[in-house]
């Protein structure tokens, strides 16, 4: 991360996606100042508010968690100070990719929209950003696209599950090997600590996929 860096900005209460940049990095008080974020949140700026904050950067995606210290100026300008993380993550940026679920990798869906219709699905792929989801039967009817699922429940497993809302983006009826809907979906809002759920489960199956692959290989060549 460098001067001049443009953010991507998350706020658990706020909707928007805010941007801003970095203006100057002190790694021996341990913090950053930010520009003013755009467009200007509707809430007050307060001490050890959570951001979540991403850049892109050589085809990588690049992640962290801080909180506010106070509001600034620089230069004669309004600014952010803010802790400097303790841990930066790099993804590559298809690390926005999809994971590909394994058959014994079982991650089910609970879809709520608002109008309290409730339908159940097995997630077929899985990134930071979306999911993929079969839904058994043709739902082409009840789901359409740009339809907003409000209340969504994921469970990735059996200690852990997450609560986000989804846009629905692409749909497709399949008849074979069963009569299922399977919908494309963006995550559009999702609270921090849950987005950090979800962004270590899917870097830790990446990982596991991985090995077992870089394992697989090792011993056909044997």
């Amino acid at each position: 991360m460098t001067n001049k860096c443009r953010l991507l900005i998350k706020i658990d209460s706020c909707r928007p996606v805010f941007q801003s940049m970095v203006l100057a990095i002190d790694k021996m008080n341990g913090t950053l100042i930010l520009d003013e974020l755009f467009p200007k949140p509707d809430i007050t700026i307060t001490p050890e508010l959570l951001l979540y904050c991403e850049f892109h950067e050589n085809g990588a995606t690049t992640s962290f968690t801080s909180q506010t210290i106070t509001t600034t100026r620089t230069g004669g300008l309004p600014a952010l100070l803010i802790k400097y993380p303790d841990i930066i993550e790099h993804d590559q940026r298809r690390n926005n990719f999809r994971l590909q679920l394994e058959k014994n990798q079982t991650v089910s869906a609970k879809l709520t929209s608002d109008n309290h219709i409730s339908l159940f699905g097995t997630v077929k792929d899985i990134s930071n950003h979306g999911l993929r989801i079969n839904i058994q039967g043709n739902q082409t009817d009840e789901i359409k696209s740009g339809d907003i699922l409000s209340n969504c429940q994921i469970k990735l497993d059996d200690f852990n599950q997450l609560e986000c809302q989804l846009t629905v983006r692409s749909k497709r009826y399949f008849n074979r090997p069963y009569r299922h809907t399977q919908i494309g979906t963006e995550i559009t809002n999702i609270q921090l600590t849950h987005r950090d759920l979800l962004t270590h489960y899917v870097t830790k199956q990446q990982r596991q996929q991985c090995r077992l692959r870089s394992d697989a290989l090792s011993n056909n060549r044997l």
